[in-house]
This record gives structure tokens, sequence and C-alpha cells, in this order.
């Protein structure tokens, strides 16, 4: 090999790793936001989040291979053309073709790499890994059971439990009834009951069990069956398959298995086309490390000037338009339009003649772009642009010159007042003349630094918030994939989807955004030795993070605001979208919330359940009232078909009928048709249970968790999603402090140093609130205190470390 070829490796070889690192790291944190929900929901180990982590490792380092090559090549061969040394190997004679051949060899062995992951490591991870959810959801359902509040997760079944007595695996008083009730109800009471999991099945096991079966139309016939043991198995996935986060199905398939899957003439021919489309992944995706090798050395000869960020930008958006071209070929395919391995080869193919294009025209040490095209943009674009800039300095020039004139006219008025008051001046220089100067206290704000200081700040915080959300969406959209391709969903709905959840994502970034912003701002004022120009002028380092400080603030207020005014509203776009794209059925109606929403505890003992509940109109239709005695058996039934709120309090009840019992002899029925008044809790207590937390505002939330307490009902969980609409916000300020200290004594070290140390940060931090969260949610700690710990513990740290700051 030359010495020129291992030159080139070397250089390409650092920023590849740091590539790597960025991006496998922000798929990470992608890939822990998705299983958040599942681990806290859980209450898993460390270890079992580790495993994992694990099993999402090879379908992460798939996708970043490729992209990291082409940010190293970007930033290698853009380092050596801002260093002239390319100049100096062109003059050598070296042409750019002869300068892919190290590139060509680390592509191929990059190459090769990933087809034996795609085709040996991918389907057994990808299987590896819906088998351990499953496995987590199946043996934690039992541990979601709560006392007093309602549980939807098995089969449709609604199960409440009133007591878990401390050291005991078994339910103290079970009520156990159809999530959704139709007219043919069937309700089980039982003294005692406990859960246990066999594969993908919860056994439910009820002591001194009470079955009652009933039509509600026509109570008459009312059926009870006594049972000293009752056995129940039910589905635990049934409504919990689609939560996994791993592709199903085709992606844990082998080569072997996809072609026999393709040839099988008793699958229906899309499922045929899929296979094929997967098939020809395993190999086009690999092939694309080659692609970007070719593609990424005319563009980085052509930015020796962008830097490091530049290469990082142009690596996203060359990665952002592969994946949307790769996963269009797939809806293509999926529906028969081209054959599938044109679809899928179609990406790589019209980089591999762009990139053969721009390295031709490049090697002629021509423009990358055609001459007419170059011409358009010089006298069109940058003409415009050029334009406005010389407008804008005539405008200063004006002004500048407008302030002169006004200058000289008080400098004339000045020397005739002088004339007039020459004699007063003669008098008055004959004594003494004392002068108090006293300092300028002001605080000039903006200066002409802290605008430039700004301005960086909020360049580098636009780049890193389209680059950390274009990741975020490209493996959320190769997550989702399937689903919109196996549900045939159309593609304004998908992109109504991703324009609603950009919002919950540029809110559950921004920490880490401004955390990487901070580092890179401040490490490229180092590298360049502006830091310490500022500080031989006498600037304090806490001066020059002031305008950092507040830009922060105002990120901070922009995710207030988000969650305040926007978040409500658009996670509740989502979830309907969502539910749209995963093809699973949408609830009756908003207002009535979900089938658990719609089973409440009320005082007295009493249990409630609606299908409607009409809020303009404070009506609440087919109401049933459970009454339980205090051994918490059933002791009293109420059915009515509606109930409309008076005041204070009272109901009225139009048609219906109730019924009593002693143990389990009934002692009285009735049926009544005219209306009858009865005291329930105020209609807010009915309103509260319409939404998940992330789709409430605070007064909402606040609001229904209030009502819940004053039921009995102890939910430290929405407690603590309650307090984080405060908190979290306040975290990205936190996280500008926590990086200041880190940044001023990065030194010369570059952007890519405050980049690597910004995502070893963000990781500690999702740590930090991981913990914190699921420690408020059991009840371990306070929920105000468990939201609010992870701020003031970095906020602590930070104050530590600005002590040894030499400002």
């Amino acid at each position: 090999m030359r010495r020129l070829d291992r030159y080139i490796l070397a250089e390409i070889l650092g920023p590849l790793a740091l590539g790597f690192l960025v991006y496998t790291s922000i798929l990470m944190m992608q890939a822990l936001f998705k299983s958040a929900e599942l681990i806290i929901r859980s209450g898993v180990d460390f270890s079992t989040v580790g495993r994992l982590l694990g099993l999402s490792m090879p379908w992460i380092v798939v996708m970043t291979i490729p992209m990291s090559l082409l940010f190293g090549i970007l930033i290698a061969i853009g380092r050596l053309s801002a260093d002239s040394e390319l100049v100096a190997i062109r003059a050598s004679g070296v042409s750019l073709f002869s300068l892919y051949r190290p590139i060509l060899l680390l592509s191929t062995i990059l190459a090769g790499l990933n087809i034996y992951l795609m085709t040996e490591v991918l389907p057994a991870g990808n299987h590896a890994l819906r088998q351990l959810q499953i496995e987590i959801l199946t043996q934690s359902l039992t541990d979601e059971v709560e006392p007093r509040i309602p549980h939807t997760g098995w089969q449709n079944k609604v199960l409440y439990i009133f007591e878990s007595p401390p050291g005991e695996s078994r339910w103290k008083g079970v009520f156990m009834s159809d999530a959704v009730p139709t007219r043919e109800s069937e309700i089980t009471v039982a003294d005692w009951g406990q859960a246990d999991t066999e594969g993908d099945e919860v056994v439910i096991l009820l002591e001194n069990a009470t079955s009652h079966v009933v039509d509600l139309y026509r109570p008459e016939q009312y059926q009870i069956a006594n049972n000293r043991l009752l056995t129940l198995r039910l589905d635990a996935l049934n409504n919990q398959r689609a939560a996994t986060s791993v592709k199903r199905g085709l992606r844990e398939l082998t080569v072997g298995e996809l072609l026999a899957r393709s040839r099988d003439p008793s699958e229906p021919e899309t499922t045929r086309n899929l296979a094929l489309v997967e098939l020809h992944k395993k190999f086009s995706i690999p092939a694309a490390s080659l692609v970007f090798g070719l593609l990424a050395l005319p563009l980085g000869f052509s930015n020796a000037r962008g830097g490091r960020s530049s290469g990082f930008a142009i690596s996203i958006g060359v990665v952002l338009i592969y994946y949307v071209l790769l996963n269009s070929g797939e809806d293509i395919a999926h529906k028969g339009t081209l054959p599938p391995w044109l679809a899928v080869w179609f990406p790589n193919l019209a980089l591999l003649v762009i990139g053969l294009f721009l390295l031709a025209r490049k090697n002629r040490d021509k423009s990358l772009l055609l001459a007419d095209v170059d011409r358009w943009i010089q006298e069109k674009v940058w003409g415009r642009v050029l334009a406005r800039r010389e407008k804008r300095e005539q405008r200063k020039e004006e002004r500048e010159a407008q302030r002169l004139r006004k200058t000289q006219e008080l400098e004339k008025v000045y020397k005739k007042s002088q004339k007039k008051g020459r004699k007063g001046k003669k008098k008055a220089a004959r004594k003494p003349n004392l002068v108090m100067q006293m300092p300028d206290f002001r605080i000039r704000f903006p200066n002409s630094m802290d605008r430039y200081i700004l301005r960086t700040f909020f360049q580098i915080l636009l780049l890193a918030t389209l680059a950390g959300s274009t990741v975020y969406l490209v493996a959320d959209l190769t997550e989702n994939f399937d689903e919109i391709l196996e549900n045939n969903i159309e593609r304004s709905i998908v992109l109504e989807y991703y324009q609603f959840k950009s919002f919950a994502i540029i809110y559950e970034i921004a920490p880490i955004i401004v955390l990487v912003t901070t580092l890179i701002t401040f490490g490229v004022l180092s590298r360049t030795n502006e830091i310490i120009a500022c500080k031989a002028l006498g600037m304090s380092l806490f001066r020059l993070a002031l305008p950092v400080v507040l830009a922060a603030m105002v990120v901070a207020g922009t995710c207030g605001y988000l969650e305040s005014e926007v978040l409500a509203a658009s996670n509740e776009r989502v979830a309907h979208l969502e539910a749209v794209i995963k093809g699973r059925a949408q609830p009756q109606s908003v207002a009535g919330g979900s089938a658990s929403q719609r089973w409440l505890y009320g005082r007295g003992n009493q249990l409630y359940n609606y299908a409607y509940f009409d809020e303009k109109r404070n009506e609440l239709h087919r109401l049933q009232i459970f009454r339980f005695d205090e051994s918490y058996r059933l002791v009293g039934r109420l059915v009515v078909d509606k109930a409309t709120y008076l005041e204070e309090g009272w109901w009225s009840f139009s048609s219906g009928w109730a019924r009593s019992w002693t143990g389990t002899q009934e002692t009285e029925f009735n049926r009544f048709e005219e209306p009858l008044r009865y005291r329930l809790e105020e209609p807010t207590y009915f309103q509260g249970g319409q939404r998940r937390p992330d789709q409430m505002r605070y007064a909402e939330l606040r609001d229904y968790i209030d009502d819940l307490k004053v039921s009995g009902q102890e939910v430290p969980q929405l407690e603590v999603a309650l307090y984080n609409k405060i908190t979290y916000p306040l975290i990205s300020l936190v996280m500008a402090l926590v990086a200041l200290p880190f940044a001023f004594r990065l030194g010369r070290q570059g952007a890519l140093y405050g980049i690597g140390l910004s995502l070893v940060l963000g990781v500690i931090l999702l740590i930090v609130l991981g913990i914190f969260n699921a420690l408020g949610e059991n009840g371990v700690l306070p929920p105000l205190v468990a939201a609010s710990s992870p701020s003031m513990i970095f906020g602590i740290f930070s104050l530590y470390l600005f002590l040894g700051v030499r400002t």
C-alpha cells in the first residue's frame, strides 16, 4: 500500500470513529426513549435494560456504519483541501480517481462487515429483541396491577383490586368485567385472587368467586354462579404486541428463509414482494457504503472552508435523501409498481451516478454544478444576496453620515455659546474647577461580542436541532415502515403524523441540543483564539457566557410554551394517527376516554362505569354503579340509561334498575321509569380521565389528580408527570450551565470533542432522569422531589465546576 493511501486512511479513521460514536449514541438515545415507558412501567433491572440496548445494537450499527463513513470522508478530505494538501497532491500528478483507491478499500471492508451483520446477526438479534420485549411485557403485567386503579391490559378485560396486602402475592377483593360492557354483561367478584404467567398467557386464580350474568335491558333474568376456585386464562399480549419496538416477521428471517417466502405460491403477492424487498435490502444498505465513499470525495473537496460542522450537515442531508428514496422505493415495490430489486437499488444507483458525475467534474477542476446552473446561482441567488447586503451597507453609511451631520451642527451651536459666554468663562477660569466623575455601572448588552456569540449559538443550535430531529425521524420511520405498508397508510397521513410528532421530538431533545450547542460554540471560539483575545481585553468568562445563558433561557421558555400550549393537542393528534398507522381500533369517543378511564372508583366503596360522557350537557350515558361492603363483597348494582347533573353533586337518573344482595342472596330488585335523584361526584370527576398525561395541559392534569385523590386513588405516576411539565423545560437552562465550565476547559481541542463530551453528559442525564422518575413513580420519593432532583443535582454540579474555572 502506498504511503499516500495509508496517510488518507489515517486521516479518515479518526473522524469515522467519532462519527460512529455520535450517530450510534443518538440512535441509542432514541431507542432508550422508545423503551423508556416499557422499562419504567415494568420495573426491569439494569441487566435487562443492558440486554435490551445490546440487542438493539445490530440494527443501529447497520444504519450508522454508512453514515459514519460518509462523515469521516467528508471531514478528512475537507481538512486536506483546507490545508492545501490536495492541491499539492494534484500538482504532483495524482488524480482524484486514484485517491478513491484507499476510500474504496475502506468502503469495501465496511460493506462486507455490514453484509455479515445484515445476513447473520440482524435476523437473530431482531428475533431475540422481540422475544425479550414480549417476555418483559408478559412477566410484568401482573406487577402493573395496583389497588383501586382499573387495569385493562388483558384481552379487553378490566381488573380491579381493592387491597394488595404487604408480604403476600394475593389480592384482597377482586372485581373483573369486560372493559367495554356489552348488552350481555358478565362480572366476577372474588374474596381473593392472584395472577401468574404461562408463556403469552396470564392465569388468574380466584377464591370464593361469584359470577353475575345479565342482559342489561332484560334484568329480570339474572344468573349467579358461585365457585370456590375459578381459573381464568387471558392473552397477556392481546393489546400489547404493538408496543414492542422491533420489526416483526420478515425482518427476523434469514436470506434463505426470505428467498423461500418470496417463492411460496401460497403467500399473497404483496407478501412475496415485501420478502424480496427485505432480501435486497440486506445487500443494498451495505452497498451504500461504497456509494457514500464515492460521493463524499468530491463533496469533501468542495467543503474546504465549511469545517466539521458543515461536514456533519452534509452527511445528514445525504443520509436523509438516501432513506427517503429507500422508503419510497419500498412503498412502490409493495404496491407492485416497480420490481422490488429496482425499487430497493434505485437510491444506490442514483447516488452512484451523481457521485461519478461530481468526481469527474472535480477531477477536471470544474464546479460541481453545470455551468448554466452555476451561473444561475451566482447571478440570481447570490446576486440578490449581495445586492441586499450592499443595500444594508448603504443604509448603514447613510445613518453614519446623518449622525456626523448632527454632531457637526451641535459643535457649531457649542462654539456660538462659547463666544457668548467668554467673559463668564474667564472669571470661572480664575477659580478652581472641581469635577467628580462617577464610574459607569451600566452593563452594555448586547454589545458587538454578545451579538456575535448569539449569532454563532443560534446557527449551531439550528444545525444541531435539524441533525438530531432528522436522525430521530429516520429511525422512527424505518421502525414504522412495516405497519405503513401493511395497513396501506396514505402518504398524507404519514406526513401529518411526523409533522405533529416533530414538536414532541424537539421538546425531548432540547436539553441535549442546548448542551451540544454550548460546547460547540465555545469550542469553536477557543479553537480560533477568540476567547483568549476577549480575556486579554479584560472581559470575564462569566460576562462572555451571559448571552449563552440568556439564549438557553429562551430555549427553556420555548419548551415551556410548547408544553403549555402545543404538546397537549399535538400529542393527542399523534396518538390518533399512530393508532391509524398501527392498525389499532380507535376509542368510541374522545370524551369517553379509554376503557380503563371509563372505570372510576368513587366515595363509599362505589365503582362507576359509563359508556359516554357528554361534557356540554353534563350527562353520563349507560351508567353502572357497583356498591361493595367493608369486606369488598358486592352488595348493590345500579344501572341507568342516562344520568344528568343537577347541582351540588346531585344527579337525575332516567330509567333503569337496581339490585341488592346480602352475601349471595338477592334481597331487593326494582325497576324505575320516573326520574331518580342520586348523589355522585361532580362532573369534573368524570371529565378528567380522557387523555394520557402528555395529552393534558398542566391545569387539566392537576385537577384530574385532585379528583382521583378525593376518591382514594394514589397516583404517583401522574404526579411525577405533572411536575415534569414544569421541571423538564428548565433542564435546558441547567444543561447550558453544566456545559459552560467544560466548554471553557476544552481549549483548542475543537467542536468534535465537544460533541463527544456532550454525548457522555447526555447519557448521564438520561440515566439520572430515568432513575428519579422511577423512584417517584414507585413511591420511594415524593413526586415533586423526584421531578426536581435531576435539575438540582446538575445545577449544583455546574456551580462546583465553575469554582475551578479561571475567568
